[in-house]
Parts: C-alpha cells; structure tokens; sequence
C-alpha cells in the first residue's frame, strides 16, 4: 500500500510517496517509490494542483473539494485554442510571425492577432468585427484592437508566400513522406458584389459556385496523396483555369524545388501545351481525357464495352465497394485507360432524361430556349423551328458510364494509376472545407491585399484542421464512417471542452467540464497534457 510521509527535519520539511510491505522475515517495513522534495520549493496552489489531481486519479468526485457557496462568474471554451495552438507550433508558425513582426519592428502583436482569427474561423466563421467582439472569450489570449486584425491581414497577405513554404517543408518533415505525387485542382470563391475593377483581383468570370453575376477570384491549389497542402495562387475572376496550370508547374520546380513528380489533375486542365508543359518540367502526369476530342478511331475502341475485361474494385468515402471494369491503349506517347461503371452509368441516364424532360418543357415554350437549345439535345431546323436531335441523344448514350483518363507515368501500372485518379476526390474535398466548413465564400473584403490575406488565414486554418484530422485518425479504421474523426464530429468535441470560473470561499479557480473519450482521445494522440479537474485562477493555463 502506498501513502506520503512528511518528515520534518532541521532544513526543512520533506514529502515523500512510501510503499509498506514485508520483507522476506514477514516483518512490516516500507521502501521510498518517490520523492517530492522540499515543502517549501513548492507554492500552495501547487501543492493544491498535484493533491487534486491525485484526487482525481483516485476516482474523487470534484464537489468533495469544494465546500460553501458556490458562484459561478463566466464560462469559456479552451478546446479550440488547446488543440490548434499545438498544431501552429508543429508548423513553426507561432516563431516565424514573431519573428516576421520583430524583422519589421511592427506595433501589433502579429501573433495574437492570427490566433484570434484563426480561432473564429476554426469554431464559428464570422467577420473580423465579431473576431474582435468574441476575444474576451478567450482565456489568456492578449487583447488586440480591430484595426490590427485587419493590419495582419496584410502582413499575412505580404508574407505568404514564406508561410506556405514553411507549411510545406515542415508537413514533408512531420509525415516523413516521399513528396511524388501532386493533386492540382481550381475552384472560384464569390464576393456579394457585381462590381467590377479593372486590374484587381475580382472579376466577373465561370463561377463553379453557380453564382451568376458575382464578381469572384479563382483559387488554384496543390495538395499531396495525404490532402497535406503544399501550395495555393490566386488569379483573377475571369482566367481561365486551364491557364493555370503552368504556374503551378512553375512553383513546384522554383517554390519548392520539387524534381521528380506526378501531377494529377481533372480533364480542364487538359490542353495540349499543358501536357507540353509538364513533360518540359521533367514531370509525369495523370490527367482526365476528352474521350470525344479523341480521334474517331479511337473513340470507337474506347466505346466499345466488349473490350471492358479488366476489373478495378475500389472503396468509397460511405464503405461501399464500387466495381470498375477497364480497357487501356497507348495513343500519342501516353496510355489512355477508359473506365466504365453502372452506377456511373445509372447517373448519366438520370442526367439525360432530366435534360430530355427540360428539352419538352423548352419546345412548347420556343422564347425560352435562345443559347440553351444544345444544352438540351435540340436543334435548329428551317424557319427557326426547333426540334430533339435525335442522333445526339444516341450519341450520348455511348458514353454513359465511361469516364477516360490518359498518363505517361512510366513506374506505375494501371491499377496504380487508377488509384490515384481517384484520390483527386481529396482535394475536391479539401475545397469544400474551405467553401462550407470554413466558409471562405462569401468574401466581404475589397481590396486585392485584403483578399489574398483573407486566404491565407483560410489557407492556415485548413492546415492546420487537416494535420489534427490526420494525427488523430491515424491507425483507425478509415472504412468505418463511425471510426473517423471528421470535422463536424472535431468541431462538436471541441465545442464541449470548457472550464467556468467558479467562485467559492472567496477563492477564484477554473472548474473543468468532464471530458469526454474523443477529447481524451485527441489529447493523447496529440501529446496534449489534459487539464486538472480545478485550478486556481493565478495559475492556470490553457
């Protein structure tokens, strides 16, 4: 049995952890397991910190520590900032701001200021004026003014290149990965204006959002196998995305000095200088192919589903094992692989038969149709009558179900390559994050240095979810929705981590919520040290 001892001796008072036992005679005796030093090395809350946690240990329950009136003065969340303040330090982001604002000898503590931020986003996305109401929210965040909230959205926007290369070189570091496959993808973020400036960022423009009339900006990303990002650009509303592409060729080959890779990117990316491009840059490529700009010849042997005999069988994001069968050929220095699916297939004639219906709707009401007669299998015949192209609709239904897809990558075989086509869904998903989860659209900021700060806070925020995300589902089962942690279920657990500032007997403390498996959880595989159950005011810390 353990217990302490105090042994009071002449320089001092000592503490010390004893375990009795008997020795090989049968004698009653003790040995020392732990020695806690000198009673006076230690303040009183300290002590009161280590009895209370024993207590703990122990199985106590808090209201045997307490006593009187209780009063309970505020209540706070501490789950956000515990959890991604450790993730900003993983990164280095915390050193290099700091020394950002040290270099140009700035006024505004940089830090604090995209913490703040970077906390609103992360819990409840808002604008900068409510970042600057909430802060008090917060337990020993230091106070910052809204004018600097704003001012750091410029240094951020000023600096970001530097911070995407420190995320990108500390997050080959942190997952020891071998950097040989890059996911590439563009989406728009909209603003609530149809104003337009010539020269600036906002432009009227294709918006993927289906935001007819809003001016918007196009984000173009690079993400790994692991949705780890490696880097992001910003173009004006009206590029096009395919035009894109070779600045990203460029920033592997300059930004990150990356020499060998394989560039997976969807089929609009897809243009003959954009192949060009990455065989130039010494890069392998797998791209989605326009199976209907192919040559006829080529169209027909890919159209052919007798030649379908290869199988492909691959887990979705529900569990759900989909079957795709497969042909290949090699065309113009590249292999082009075909892939068929019935559920895909079943998609495509939902698809169709909605646009046949919309075509019947369209024909009894001619003023309606203008531009839109192509869309939906109709065409023009004498006397401007319109009427169902009949052979089109036949022709679409070749290609129900088949999706093509074409790569020069020489190391890697069909299935291989097919893997890693589907992995493209991650940075599809990555851009949903920033759209819903982190609601980066709509923008309400105006200026281009404010906009480009506005993503990269974004761009901080999603790293930094993602690394959690990765650390604590690591070793789960990836297959099982109710294994994975998501970021609704982050979100929910986060939310629930809060102390309330009790006070009782005159004494200010911190009383912890009860924690729940998934905090524990987090904490653990984060190496995170769980909070005492109470402690004292003066003396606590996040």
């Amino acid at each position: 049995m353990a217990y302490l001892k105090v042994e009071r001796k002449k320089s001092g008072t000592y503490l010390r952890i004893l375990q009795s036992y008997r020795n090989e005679s049968g004698k009653p005796t003790s040995k020392v397991l732990f020695s806690l030093g000198k009673v006076e090395d230690y303040t009183p809350s300290q002590l009161r910190s280590i009895g209370v946690k024993l207590f703990e240990i122990g199985g106590g329950q808090l209201k045997g520590l307490l006593s009187g009136d209780i009063v309970e003065l505020g209540r706070y969340n501490y789950g956000y900032q515990q959890v991604f303040e450790k993730a900003l330090n993983h990164y280095g982001l915390k050193l290099l701001l700091q020394r950002i604002q040290r270099k140009h000898k700035l006024q505004l503590d940089l830090y604090s200021s995209t913490l703040l931020m970077l906390l609103e986003r992360l819990q409840s996305p808002c604008s900068k004026l409510s970042n600057f109401s909430h802060q008090q929210e917060y337990l020993n965040l230091p106070s910052v003014s809204l004018h600097h909230l704003y001012r750091t959205l410029d240094k951020l926007a000023k600096h970001s290149l530097l911070i995407q290369r420190q995320i990108f070189q500390t997050g080959r570091d942190l997952f020891n990965q071998k950097l040989d496959v890059v996911f590439y993808d563009v989406t728009t973020f909209y603003f609530h204006s149809e104003v337009e400036k010539e020269g600036q960022l906002r432009q009227m423009g294709f918006g993927k959002d289906g935001k007819i009339g809003k001016t918007q900006i196009l984000f173009c990303m690079m993400i790994d196998q692991y949705k780890n990002p490696i880097g992001y650009r910003i173009f004006k509303g009206n590029t096009f995305e395919g035009d894109t592409f070779e600045y990203a060729l460029e920033d592997l080959k300059k930004q990150y000095q990356i020499d060998k890779v394989v560039v997976v990117a969807d089929r609009g990316m897809l243009s003959k200088k954009n192949i060009n491009l990455t065989i130039e840059n010494g890069y392998e490529f797998i791209i989605g192919e326009r199976i209907k700009s192919l040559p006829k010849n080529i169209q027909n042997q890919l159209l052919d589903l007798s030649k379908y005999e290869n199988e492909w069988v691959y887990n979705d994001a529900s569990g759900e094992d989909i079957l795709i069968k497969y042909t290949s050929l090699k065309h113009d220095n590249k292999t082009i692989i075909a892939t068929y699916s019935s559920k895909r297939a079943k998609k495509d004639k939902a698809d169709r038969e909605e646009k046949l219906e919309i075509a019947t709707k369209l024909l009894k009401n001619p003023s309606k149709l203008n531009a839109k007669a192509g869309r939906f299998y109709l065409k023009n015949t004498e006397g401007q009558a319109y009427k169902l192209d009949e052979e089109k609709v036949k022709r679409a239904e070749r290609f129900d179900g088949i999706l093509a897809i074409s790569t020069n990558a020489t190391g890697l075989g069909i299935n291989q390559v097919l893997e890693q086509y589907k992995m493209l869904f991650n940075i599809e998903h990555s851009f949903r994050t920033f759209k819903s989860h982190l609601e980066t659209r709509p923008m309400f900021h105006w200026t281009d240095k404010r906009i480009e700060g506005h993503i990269c806070l974004c761009y901080i925020a999603f790293t930094i979810q993602n690394f959690i995300l990765q650390k604590v589902n690591a070793n789960r089962p990836m297959g099982k929705v109710k294994n994975h942690i998501t970021e609704a279920s982050l979100r929910a657990t986060l939310d629930k981590m809060q102390v309330s500032l009790i006070q009782n007997q005159a004494q200010n403390s911190y009383l912890r919520s009860m924690p729940t498996d998934l905090e524990r959880l987090i904490q653990n595989k984060l190496g995170i040290k769980p909070l005492l159950p109470i402690q004292l005011q003066e003396t606590f810390k996040v």
